[in-house]
């Protein structure tokens, strides 16, 4: 955790400070690479395949690992479900891996590429929105856990955040703005609502128990 500013300085800010100092800003387009253009002009042949087997590379190495991930914890989550159908996704497999929590891992993977040749002019700005409001979620419950975590130990705060509580509330002031500005574009509200509607599916097949 500590690490992930560093990685984030280094990699992104750095790589874009490179850019600036080779590349006059004002001559980079939106829809061209800025790293194409920059070993373009150096004289470096092939630049442009070389970065799409870049991107390509890490886009299979980031699918992999998401496919870990959510494998792992959607068989997690599902493992102490009520119903017994629900429980079923956390089975494991003889090699002890949670198959049928991946295979459904996968096939969500698989509908995302599928609505990129229904809508592929939309289908970034549609998924991108439905993580966002995901990512609200995740934050604000967060956030909302950690205030009741100083409010019942104020004395023992292993892991500091600065300024709190006044910093948690300013989060919280900042996420609900980014979820009133998701409300301000048609294709952003109908992947909030939709968001937001499977939540309410979700909190009703937990809270609800299947009678013996």
């Amino acid at each position: 955790i500590n690490g992930i500013p560093v990685r984030i300085m280094l990699f992104y800010i750095g790589a874009l400070a490179v850019i600036m100092c080779i590349y006059p800003w004002s001559k980079l387009s939106p829809s061209n690479s800025p790293f194409v253009l920059v070993f373009r002009d150096i004289g470096l042949p092939g630049a442009a395949s070389i970065v799409n087997f870049v991107v390509i590379t890490a886009a299979a190495s980031a699918c992999n690992s998401s496919l870990y991930t959510t494998g792992r914890m959607l068989a997690e989550l599902t493992s102490t479900a009520h119903r017994p159908v629900i429980r079923k996704i956390s089975r494991l497999s003889k090699r002890s891996v949670p198959a049928t929590a991946v295979i459904i891992s996968a096939i969500v993977i698989g509908i995302a590429a599928i609505l990129n040749l229904v809508m592929p002019e939309g289908v970034f700005t549609f998924v991108s929105s439905i993580a966002t409001t995901s990512f609200l979620f995740v934050w604000a419950a967060i956030i909302l856990a950690h205030l009741k975590y100083i409010r019942k130990h104020p004395q023992l705060r292993t892991f500091k955040m600065p300024g709190a509580p006044f910093t948690d509330y300013i989060i919280l002031v900042f996420l609900f703005i980014v979820l009133i500005v998701l409300c301000m574009e048609k294709q952003t509200l109908i992947a909030l609502i939709l968001t937001l509607a499977w939540f309410a599916i979700l909190a009703v097949a937990s809270l609800t128990q299947k009678k013996a």
